[in-house]
């Protein structure tokens, strides 16, 4: 089956997942994050999880999110994201793990670098 996430797409079908993402961070709200990625749920612990959205708040709100590229691998798509904050002098790089396995589009994990 060909894969519908590529570089023509990936800033599309990635948006609207990073940006809800990033409010369940900004909301430091589990639940929503292993909604969005439900492979994270017994990988990440939610005292983990609180500890990284809680790192982002001297960053302020979010000012903008930027599609830096696509990057196919293997099982899954990387897709890179410039995140800047109100209040950060530097950007923010976040990392989405797309899969598309057998048609389904579903993220299959999240990093990022402060």
């Amino acid at each position: 089956m060909t894969s519908q996430i590529n570089s023509e797409s990936a800033e599309q079908i990635g948006r609207p997942i990073i940006e809800r993402i990033i409010k369940a961070h900004s909301d430091a709200d589990y639940g929503q994050l292993v909604e969005l990625i439900p492979d994270m749920e017994g990988k990440l612990l939610e005292e983990e999880f609180i500890e990284a959205a809680t790192s982002l708040e001297p960053l302020g709100k979010v000012a903008s999110i930027e599609y830096l590229g696509h990057f196919s691998k293997v099982k899954e798509h990387l897709v890179l994201w410039r995140v800047r904050y109100e209040l950060a002098e530097e950007d923010v790089l976040w990392h989405l793990y797309l899969s598309d396995n057998e048609g389904e589009i579903k993220a299959v994990g999240l990093f990022f670098d402060l």
